[in-house]
């Protein structure tokens, strides 16, 4: 079969419309007709996402250095560069405490972790068939999560930009990227011409790398939803379904907001350059991988060709990708409140605040991070709380395929929202 027609096939798959009608049914069927292959199924929908994001530490990596260089050239001093700088940090600050928010208050309507009796066997159930095999593990990197999560600004700090990369050391490649691109802004124009052409080659075929990468991303989807579904039993799905609602909601409203946002800050002539809504199609693109840095280039280029500014919308949509993680801090919110509630906490004003800040804080500190390498991060807030960690991790990690996908969306259409108003529109010279 031809390549192109494939890809072709392949793009038409990451829409609504295909995902309820085939992609949906086809891993239901799977996961409930061959249950015994769930460990397989996992292990290659992880495997295919690791896959389609190894692109993103060199984008990444680029596309900071290239952002920041341009926006702070410290040898022509440019007001508007401070103006956007400013306006992207209020802006970021904005969305994450929204974020923030929106959780709680959907968390509170729907009462995630208020069970039934039912409810509370099934769990009961599934932790005495699940915990003796588990809870060692859990206990360890649980553990391990909360050292390294107090450590969270020492993990900041870079240490070599080449080894960071090699280790995937994200939080660290982000501060030596912003480092660099701020030491490049002060070289002189004609030294770091070089410099920024060869970082814009190797941010252009990461860009390529990675959408030619997205053909997998059907298969990825099927693997890890058709995992999911054989693995975990009826009734335990009936009891978390209000946990999933909450992150469906929350991903639902983000996309509304986003198609709100996107269209108040775009004029008609603008929309018109544009053959689908973007939002939708972003939206579904992070549903389809898993990853919301696979967004990175319908972002970007949406905004360029409507003519915004190129270095601007570049810086962005990679710091609201890579440091804003909306999606983690919602799902961490819900969790935290879904883990009260489990436990019969009385849920005050002042309880309210702390889940907030925690909530914030442990999102932001997943950055890089995709799959269930997010989850441990949330015993920092449990142990705030005085809640055991082992057997709430136990309980989300069932359910977590299904949940990162929706955590993906939020950021993904966050972020195109978030630089759709602060990024301005080239005027023509």
């Amino acid at each position: 079969m031809n390549y192109l027609k494939i890809k072709k096939f392949s793009l038409r798959l990451r829409s609504v419309k295909y995902f309820l009608t085939l992609i949906l049914p086809v891993s239901i069927l799977i996961g409930y007709f061959f249950p015994t292959a769930s460990a397989p199924l996992n292990t290659i929908g992880v495997s295919l996402i690791k896959l389609i994001t190894f692109p993103a530490i060199p984008l990444v990596l680029s596309a900071v250095v290239i952002s920041i260089s341009s926006l702070f050239d410290f040898t022509v001093a440019k007001k508007s560069n401070n103006i956007f700088a400013r306006k992207l940090i209020l802006n970021l600050l904005g969305f994450i405490f929204f974020s923030a928010a929106l959780g709680i208050l959907v968390s509170l309507f729907i009462k995630p972790g208020i069970l039934s009796p039912e409810g509370k066997l099934s769990i009961g159930k599934f932790m005495l068939d699940t915990t003796d095999i588990q809870v060692n593990i859990f206990n360890s990197e649980s553990d391990s999560a909360v050292n390294s999560q107090f450590n969270f600004f020492q993990s900041l700090i870079p240490t070599n930009i080449i080894s960071d990369a090699a280790n995937s050391s994200t939080l660290r490649i982000i501060t030596g990227s912003i480092l660099t691109g701020l030491g490049l802004a002060a070289v002189p124009e004609e030294k770091a011409k070089p410099i920024i052409s060869f970082l814009k080659s190797i941010n252009t075929l990461s860009v390529k790398v990675l959408e030619e990468l997205l053909v997998l991303s059907p298969l990825m989807l099927i693997c890890l939803i058709a995992g999911a579904f054989s693995s975990i039993s009826t009734e335990l799905i009936i009891t978390l379904v209000n946990l999933t609602l909450c992150v469906l909601v929350g991903s639902i409203g983000f996309l509304g907001l986003s198609k709100f946002l996107f269209r108040k800050f775009t004029s008609t002539e603008e929309r018109k350059l544009l053959s689908t809504n973007p939002l939708d199609d972003i939206y579904m693109l992070a549903i389809s991988t898993g990853s919301s840095m696979a967004c990175y280039p319908t972002i970007v280029n949406t905004l360029k060709n409507i003519g915004r500014k190129d270095n601007e919308v570049e810086a962005s949509a990679s710091m609201s990708l890579l440091l804003a993680r909306l999606g983690n801090i919602i799902y961490n919110v819900i969790v935290i409140i879904f883990a009260l509630n489990l436990y019969d906490i009385r849920i005050t004003s002042l309880i309210l605040i702390q889940v907030l800040f925690m909530g914030i804080l442990t999102g932001i500190a997943t950055a890089g991070l995709t799959g269930v390498a997010v989850l441990p991060s949330i015993g920092v807030a449990l142990t705030f709380f005085n809640l055991p960690i082992p057997p709430i991790l136990l309980l989300i990690v069932a359910i977590d395929p299904i949940i990162d996908l929706l955590r993906s969306s939020i950021t993904g259409v966050s972020s195109m929202a978030l630089s759709t108003i602060v990024c301005k529109r080239e005027l023509p010279t």
